[in-house]
């Protein structure tokens, strides 16, 4: 991991990989870093107050835009959101 990742960013790290994972990147210890591009904007969609709708809305978007997943719907990802928005109590 690198060294630059606060607490938080780590933590949106591991619930990236444990509970969205769509390129299933968890398999391989390689691909710890497959979604790093997207902590920063979780991160600041998690500081500026956004509910879990903006956080659905921001995973569903990038499955389709950069990982080509057809349509599966958002609702699946109401639990990642919802772990995600509890790190806003730890933000520093």
């Amino acid at each position: 991991m690198p060294p630059e990742l606060d607490a938080v960013r780590l933590h949106i790290r591991e619930i990236l990989l444990a509970d969205w994972d769509p390129s299933d990147a968890v398999r391989f210890e390689a691909a710890c870093g497959e979604y790093d591009a997207e902590i920063e904007p979780l991160y600041a969609l998690i500081r500026s107050g956004a509910g879990e709708e903006a956080i659905m809305d921001h995973l569903f978007a990038r499955e389709r835009e950069i990982m080509c997943f057809p349509g599966l719907g958002k609702e699946r990802l109401r639990r990642v959101a919802r772990k995600l928005l509890k790190l806003r109590s730890t933000q520093g």
